[in-house]
Parts: C-alpha cells; sequence; structure tokens
C-alpha cells in the first residue's frame, strides 16, 4: 500500500515536471520560429528604382552604396546579415543582396521593434516631435547616446523643393531638387525625442543645475557644440553627473 501511495507521488511530480518542460520548449521554440521567420517577415515590400527623376537635381541618399549591416528584431540581433542603405528621402531602409547592386529590391519592415545597425550607425523608429509645428510623428533617427537620462540623436534627410520658374530676366530659376537638411533631436527620462537648438545655452538650460560644470566642461576642453563629436561628448558628460 506504502509502495502504491510512492509510485503514485512519484508519477505525480514527474508528470508536472514533463508539463513544465514541454512549457518551456514550447516558449523556445515560439521564440526560435519567430528568430528564424524573421527575414521572411522583414521582406514584405516591394522599393522604388534608385535613380530619382530625370528632371529631379539630387539623390534620394546620403549614401547610396548597400552596405552588410545588422537587424535587431525584438531585442534580438539576428544572426543572418542584410544589405541595406537608408533612403533620406522617403525615410524607409532599402534592402538588396549585394554592395554592387543599385535598385533596391524590398523595404525593412517600418516597427518599433525593428532596428537596423547601417555603418555602426543605429537606426530606430521613433515618435519625435517636427521643429517647425511640434508636431508629432514616427520616423527613423540615428542614436548618437543612448542613456536613460539624456539620450541624443541625428535626423539626416533629403527635402524635396519644388522647381522655382524665373518671374523675371532678374530672378534666378531652380529645378526641382533634393536639399540636404540635418537636425539634432533629444529625450529625457525616456521622453519623446524632441528638437535640439545646437547653442552653448540651449545644452546648458537642458543640463539644469549642472549647468555651471557643463559650461566650464565645454571651456576648459574646446568643445566645438555644433560638431556632432562636441555634441556626443557634452551629452555623455551630462550623463556622467
Amino acid at each position: 500500500m506504502k509502495n502504491n501511495f510512492f509510485y503514485s507521488k512519484l508519477y505525480f511530480f514527474l508528470s508536472i515536471i514533463i508539463l513544465l518542460s514541454q512549457g518551456v520548449q514550447s516558449q523556445q521554440d515560439l521564440t526560435d520560429t519567430r528568430t528564424m521567420d524573421a527575414m521572411t517577415d522583414l521582406r514584405n515590400r516591394k522599393a522604388r528604382k534608385a535613380d530619382t527623376p530625370t528632371d529631379i537635381k539630387g539623390t534620394y541618399y546620403f549614401n547610396k552604396n548597400f552596405q552588410l549591416s545588422r537587424i535587431v528584431y525584438f531585442g534580438k540581433e539576428l544572426d543572418d546579415k542584410a544589405y541595406l542603405r537608408y533612403n533620406a528621402a522617403n525615410d524607409e531602409i532599402e534592402m538588396g543582396n549585394s554592395s554592387t547592386q543599385k535598385d533596391a529590391e524590398e523595404i525593412l519592415l517600418r516597427s518599433a521593434k525593428v532596428n537596423a545597425i547601417i555603418d555602426n550607425e543605429e537606426y530606430r523608429l521613433l515618435p519625435h516631435r517636427l521643429k517647425e509645428t511640434n508636431y508629432p510623428v514616427i520616423g527613423y533617427l540615428v542614436v548618437l547616446v543612448d542613456n536613460i537620462r539624456y539620450s541624443l540623436y541625428i535626423k539626416r534627410k533629403k527635402v524635396f523643393m519644388k522647381a522655382v520658374e524665373a518671374r523675371t530676366s532678374l530672378d534666378r530659376s531652380f529645378p526641382a531638387r533634393f536639399i540636404d537638411e540635418i537636425s539634432y533631436y533629444y529625450s529625457s527620462s525616456g521622453d519623446t525625442p524632441i528638437p535640439l537648438r545646437i547653442s552653448k545655452s540651449s545644452i546648458i538650460k537642458i543640463s539644469g543645475e549642472n549647468g555651471s560644470k557643463v559650461r566650464i566642461y565645454i571651456k576648459e576642453n574646446g568643445i566645438k557644440i555644433k560638431s556632432l563629436e562636441g555634441l556626443v561628448k557634452v551629452f555623455n558628460y551630462i550623463n556622467s553627473l
């Protein structure tokens, strides 16, 4: 009788262990499947041609070349690499099969769960506020400083300008064209990134009670606020205080 009771308890505990292990395995299988299917899931839309129409001056890109890049999917970097480039006119990341490819075949899925690391720069799809209207939009920002206190981002855009015809012989005409626009954004305590005014007084104001320390740091180290490298150094310093 005691033996029967012992074996029944043993069977009960073994059953629980098996069920738990199956649950863990199922979760692992789900994660592995999601990762394995990622590259397929990320290729879901056709891209446009690389060259702009003949009547438009300029290009969609700051760098036309596809580069061997990394993709972070649901916080996990995929083993498979991809050839990517950033379309700064359409705010899209284009996918290719080689560095010599001209036209893109597909677009990387636009999702907050999908980040791209191109030429060691991380592109994140984030909500941020426009400088002109303070209106919230969602688009790619490149991470320069990633910190829970203060984060710094850069946005490189190709802005389309319509053609302008000269109304008189004294006026100049301009073809339809893309022009470069570089802007910076910052966020504090994980808030939505907002435009950063590039000036010493603005940076000092952002740093709050540490403003005097930041002012001394900028002066003693000869930091050039209007340079990318200078901004990164200052934000890293602010986060260290």
